[in-house]
């Protein structure tokens, strides 16, 4: 069984430059930045959105931990807002040694039921075209395509 505990700010400053890593490469990947141009890019992004680390208001950072206690993974939400009136899944990672063995559903999961504690209805997220994992876990949980976009290399 996976619980969620709030995340610290020390595990939030050691999974960052992970998190901007992975964001970058996978941003150049869908053709949305350049390799020179993405990592500035996604740290004045992270900036914007956690300029208070993990006590920035709206946004909800969890770590998920097993039955001893160790850490599996994490997840990081963001309340609903005026102009998006979703809660919304900004990252969700399981950690190496801990993955396929059902814990990314567990987050899934386990941040359903917080948002729901909140009165939240609805969940929303942004998955890239090449994650099919990913998706199909999504797609498993209920979440609907909402839209499509689509890109072709002229090259």
């Amino acid at each position: 069984m996976l619980r969620l505990r709030p995340m610290t700010q020390d595990e939030l400053d050691a999974r960052l430059p992970v998190l901007q890593r992975d964001y970058a490469q996978d941003e150049v990947r869908a053709g949305r930045d350049r390799p020179e141009t993405v990592h500035a890019n996604v740290a004045a992004l992270l900036a914007r959105l956690l300029p208070d680390g993990v006590g920035t208001d709206g946004q909800l950072l969890f770590t998920g931990v097993d039955e001893e206690g160790a850490a599996v993974g994490y997840i990081w939400l963001a309340l609903p807002t005026e102009a998006r009136p979703q809660a919304w899944v900004y990252d969700i990672q399981v950690d190496p040694g801990h993955r396929r063995h059902g814990y990314g559903r567990a987050l899934m999961l386990a941040a359903e039921d917080v948002l729901r504690e909140r009165g939240i209805t609805s969940l929303g997220l942004n998955v890239f075209g090449v994650n099919t994992g990913a998706r199909r876990l999504y797609e498993s949980l209920g979440f609907q395509t909402m839209a499509i976009q689509m890109a072709k290399d002229l090259t």
